[in-house]
């Protein structure tokens, strides 16, 4: 039967493995959460950018249509209204991201890239269109 120093050694052996593996995980929890605050603030700089980008053309086109009045193309109009209302979606967005947790962060992260994709696309579809 083994003796009680081969005991404690094998018991103390095996605490201490537990200790070296606690602090493993602790740090690749840790690396976790500071990847997931960095890709979170890097899509909120891109959701910004973005929202920012669009309300620099909707007050040119708000100002266009002030200027022109009656004259001012059923396009502007279209492209006025629909960036409005992307800047609208886009806005709860960023607070969606601003408040995600690392546990709805995947289908948060899914749903602002893809929204900003679309919103992106059609910009440059309007501005294209609008020669801007």
């Amino acid at each position: 039967m083994k003796s009680f120093k081969q005991l404690t050694l094998i018991a103390v052996t095996a605490l201490f493995g537990l200790f070296l593996f606690s602090s493993c995980s602790e740090e690749s929890n840790d690396q976790q959460s500071q990847n997931f605050e960095q890709e979170r603030q890097e899509l909120v700089n891109n959701l910004e950018n973005l929202r920012d980008d669009l309300d620099e053309e909707i007050e040119k086109l708000g100002n266009r249509i002030d200027e022109e009045g009656d004259d001012v193309s059923d396009s502007v109009e279209e492209a006025h209204q629909e960036l409005t209302d992307d800047r609208s979606e886009l806005e709860k967005t960023i607070d969606e991201v601003k408040n995600a947790s690392e546990d709805t962060w995947d289908n948060v992260k899914t749903e602002a890239e893809n929204l900003y994709g679309s919103i992106s696309n059609q910009f440059n579809e309007w501005m294209e269109e609008l020669g801007n």
